[in-house]
């Protein structure tokens, strides 16, 4: 099975295609878009998609978001939620004191600030974390280091020389795996959800929301978009935390029905948990 991801080799996507598709038969495809993967798939060049969604820091990923919203035969049947950190990496035998660059995508870099400033470095801004650690290892010097994921260490055989140096601990990318074909998982444990209202009135999205509340349904993700039909118009994407075959949603479903709100099911899926590096081999 071809599962394409945001590329180059390295890149956090890839890794999060290697730890959800563990064990798994694939040939993982890098692409250099998240509009050209999401295309191609659509177009059967690649049978399962895995791109980023939301991320702790940036919030949600709006182009992939709008692209789901455009494809109507696209499905979401799975995520994985990806810690992302941030780690030091260079050729074996350099050191920190060694360093006179360090090279990286700017976010993060940005999301370094506070290690960099105690470094006396200067640094270059790459397309990606993944081409910096490449960079690094094509280049053979000792006096430079990029910033990337464990994952790009073991993929260009570099050294960690400082982990976890971004500033925030906790940051997290969430991401989905989508197909072609409204096809939900039989594991299902979510249901992404796009409602546009019927109209703009005061207070539609509270009423909207409160049938999931009255329904005792949990609601994990919330993101309002432009229709770009008209100035001030909005669609609502929503996660559900159950699945489409549940009671509950389909109550829910048919009650935004006949209040006039056009809903569509955007997929209903399973969520699995990102294995360590030691429960997978290398990539």
């Amino acid at each position: 099975m071809k599962v394409g991801y945001l590329g180059p080799e390295g890149t956090f996507s890839e890794e999060a295609a290697v730890r959800y598709f563990h064990g798994e038969n694939i040939e993982a495809v890098p692409f250099r878009s998240i509009a050209e993967l999401l295309e191609d798939t659509q177009a059967g060049v690649v049978e399962r998609a895995i791109v980023p969604i939301e991320n702790t820091i940036e919030g949600s990923i709006h182009l992939t978001v709008d692209t789901l919203a455009d494809a109507t035969d696209l499905f979401v049947e799975g995520e994985l939620v990806l810690p992302v950190s941030q780690h030091l990496l260079a050729l074996p035998g350099a050191r920190i004191d060694m360093l006179r660059e360090v090279w990286s995508i700017a976010p993060a870099i940005a999301q370094c600030r506070r290690f960099l400033r105690n470094l006396d470095v200067t640094v270059r801004e790459y397309g990606s974390t993944a081409a910096a650690a490449k960079a690094v290892r094509d280049s053979g010097r000792s006096d430079v280091a990029a910033i990337a994921s464990a994952f790009a260490a073991q993929r260009f055989g570099l050294v960690v020389l400082a982990a976890h140096i971004q500033d925030v601990r906790t940051n997290h990318t969430r991401f989905v795996v989508i197909r072609r074909g409204p096809e939900p998982s039989p594991r299902a444990r979510k249901t992404m959800l796009l409602i546009v209202p019927c109209q703009e009135h005061t207070g539609v999205l509270a009423n909207i929301l409160h049938v999931f509340a009255s329904l005792g349904l949990n609601l994990t993700w919330i993101v309002s978009r432009p229709t770009r039909e008209r100035l001030g118009t909005y669609q609502f994407f929503l996660d559900v935390e159950a699945a489409v075959t549940d009671d509950a949603v389909k109550k829910a479903l048919a009650i935004l029905d006949i209040l006039g709100h056009s809903v569509r099911v955007l997929g209903s899926y399973e969520t699995r948990e990102p294995l360590t590096p030691s429960d997978t081999d290398k990539p």
